[in-house]
């Protein structure tokens, strides 16, 4: 699987958002290019927290089915569901919420992988590093091919 900590992935990320622009068609959900960046970033960035968030009830039901689907599987569906913090209501122009998303990844990464190993989740719990690094690429993988990229 691959993972944002991955000099490679990094890249390959890096050169799918540089495509992408304000006018391109997603091919499923509600928003819209730049929606689709400010939430990125919001979730990128709730991993960023220092501070732990309190784990849901769902959670300690459903994280060991859902870790494999959304960590190991990369098997997001298309206008799935997206938990009420991430939901993007406003936005600025592209440029600046990519310049913000671009920075978080690069937070992320410059963290590295001792930063997130064994690193509470507030859904799945305890992470790997690698988990860590997985999950993240594969949001931002799912939401890239929404738009085509």
């Amino acid at each position: 699987m691959k993972s944002l900590f991955d000099e490679a992935v990094y890249k390959e990320v890096i050169d799918r958002l540089s495509k992408l622009k304000e006018d391109t068609p997603r091919q499923w959900g509600k928003m819209n290019a730049t929606a689709m960046i400010k939430h990125c970033n919001l979730v990128l960035s709730a991993s960023l927290g220092l501070a732990p968030r309190k784990r849901a009830l769902m959670s300690y039901l459903f994280r060991k089915m859902a870790k494999k689907q959304y960590v190991y599987r990369s098997l997001y569906k298309k206008n799935g569901y997206t938990a009420p913090a991430f939901i993007v209501t406003n936005t600025n122009e592209l440029s600046s919420e990519l310049t913000r998303l671009i920075q978080s990844i690069d937070q992320f990464r410059r963290a590295g992988e001792t930063a997130y190993e064994n690193r509470l989740h507030a859904f799945f719990g305890r992470l790997s590093a690698q988990e860590w690094g997985m999950l993240q690429y594969n949001h931002l993988n799912h939401h890239l091919t929404q738009f085509g990229l």
